[in-house]
């Protein structure tokens, strides 16, 4: 039985883990950062998308796996120690929540059986298209509205749909007066809606 499932450790604008990247390629960091993690792990399978892949147990005690058990990724996959592709305090972090979090809750969850496929890069987009708070327009672009995980403004399909359809509201609203720009600014001078 296989599950697709991802485990994933925020690394923000202000996460010293960029501070490097930030030296080198200013705002645009962390898709260096990205792009630098997605590298490792090409070189790690050996390249043709073959993936790097470790046993949980593996991953925990920071041992090279010897061998894997069978995967879901149909293009192949190579046992390797992802636990070296990231730095060292995403490591610990990912170690840290399968040993205290995980396994705790989910007795069992540790176990040889588990493989871990590198790397998971992109919940979401790793740039934000700027936005008003009160319009949802872009900022500097009237009419435009920026949305979802393309946008920087979700991380999945439900938190993009909820984003989407917050938009959609505000368009609509825009449209008809009735948006929250709208009716905060009737707010202001005395109108009563």
């Amino acid at each position: 039985m296989w599950a697709n499932s991802a485990l994933v450790v925020t690394v923000g604008p202000d996460d010293p883990i960029l501070d490097e990247y930030k030296r080198e390629h200013g705002i645009l960091a962390g898709l260096a950062f990205q792009r630098d993690m997605e590298r490792r792990a090409s070189v790690m399978g050996g390249g043709n998308l073959v993936v790097p892949v470790q046993r949980l147990t593996d991953f925990v005690q920071g041992k090279t796996s010897r061998n894997a058990p069978s995967s879901s990724y149909r293009l192949g996959v190579k046992p390797s120690s992802c636990h070296d592709i990231y730095p060292a305090e995403l490591t610990e972090s990912l170690r840290n929540a399968l040993e205290n979090e995980f396994d705790k809750q989910m007795k069992g969850f540790l176990c040889s059986d588990g493989l871990l496929h590198a790397v998971e890069t992109r919940t979401s987009s790793p740039l934000r298209i700027s936005r008003n708070r009160d319009t949802l327009e872009a900022i500097g672009m009237k009419g435009l509205y920026p949305a979802g995980e393309g946008a920087g403004f979700a991380g999945g399909i439900v938190s993009a749909a909820v984003d989407g359809l917050s938009v959609a509201e505000e368009i609509l609203g825009s449209l008809t007066g009735t948006g929250r720009y709208n009716v905060k600014r009737s707010k202001s001078v005395g109108f009563d809606y």
